[in-house]
């Protein structure tokens, strides 16, 4: 007779792996096994092995599921109804719109500011809603090169990308050329002075064919803006010349009525003082995502007071209002 195997988790893996449109081979590491020993567990087949040790890991697993869908859920109760993560707040949607025009208008669309305030989330959100005329690449000190962001933006346009640094460049320039696709490149301050050079270009029209440039979006940090000017700015005086738009948002941007979208229950409580400490979060360096983090965390501790929410705040070492 086979070993005993729990058929409630083996459904339960079952159902993960459909529910989040994951093969074994990611979600296994992500369960903290093998793919080997993840396959003969959802076979019945693992009677070699220790069982009671698979189970109990993916019991761990799922519980931490179950306790950060609850957590979310709770917070979602009392926060502003979101799609996908996205709420449209002033700055999201002026930073949606800048994208809009950069695609209409090609060019160098520069949209810049202190962390955590909706950059990103607007352009994924402009992503999803475009999805065919998008190219979105998010770069890191260590793909800030030429060479490494050519590979990037190869691998969204799902091309080849082991051609020669000058070939590669040609082939993608040739892809964009003639169509409506915009080309976001976030955490754009990373890129490498040379890597901006080389694509400032891809914005003009082919003066040998007369095929337009494509439109190009720099997300990042103020850093993206001040390389193209001050000290520097003979260097990316080519740069400036062809950015169409500069939107720059910074932590004080963010409104009152941007935070009651995020919390319309406190709102209709009536709760102007846990608002007021809200939006105060948010004009700190920590800006809107520090204060989602503290507001979720009280919600978690099931005190989303004036004093709850403070509280929570020097717990998060966000001492400063």
């Amino acid at each position: 007779m086979g070993r005993q195997y729990d058929a409630g988790l083996q459904e339960r893996v079952e159902r993960y792996l459909k529910e989040n449109g994951l093969s074994q081979a990611k979600a296994a590491p992500v369960m903290g096994l093998s793919q080997a020993v993840l396959s003969a567990y959802r076979n019945s087949k693992y009677d070699k092995g220790d069982i009671a040790a698979v189970e109990k890991k993916l019991k761990e697993f799922f519980q931490i599921q179950d306790e950060r869908q609850e957590s979310s859920q709770r917070a979602e109760a009392l926060r502003g109804k979101a799609e996908d993560g996205y709420i449209q707040t002033s700055i999201s949607e002026g930073a949606y719109k800048s994208i809009r025009y950069c695609q209409l208008e090609k060019g160098i669309v520069v949209i810049d500011g202190d962390a955590g305030i909706g950059k990103t989330k607007a352009a994924a959100k402009f992503y999803k809603d475009n999805p065919n005329t998008t190219v979105y690449v998010k770069v890191s000190p260590s793909t800030g090169s030429t060479r490494s962001l050519l590979k990037l933006i190869a691998r969204a346009l799902s091309m080849q990308d082991n051609l020669r640094t000058e070939d590669l460049s040609a082939a993608i320039q040739e892809k964009l050329r003639q169509t409506d696709k915009v080309l976001i490149i976030d955490e754009a301050q990373n890129l490498k002075f040379l890597t901006l050079e080389e694509i400032r270009g891809w914005v003009d029209e082919d003066v040998m064919t007369g095929k337009p440039g494509i439109g190009i979006v720099l997300i990042g940090n103020v850093e993206v803006y001040n390389k193209m000017l001050g000290k520097q700015e003979a260097i990316f005086a080519q740069q400036f010349n062809r950015t169409r738009l500069h939107s720059r948002y910074r932590t004080q941007d963010v409104t009152r009525e941007d935070v009651e979208m995020f919390f319309p229950a406190l709102k209709e409580k009536g709760m102007r003082r846990e608002l007021d400490y809200l939006l105060s979060i948010s004009h700190s360096k920590w800006g809107i995502r520090g204060m989602v983090n503290v507001f979720n965390n009280a919600v978690n501790n099931e005190d989303i007071s004036l004093a709850g929410l403070e509280r929570m705040a020097g717990t998060m070492g966000l001492l400063f209002v």
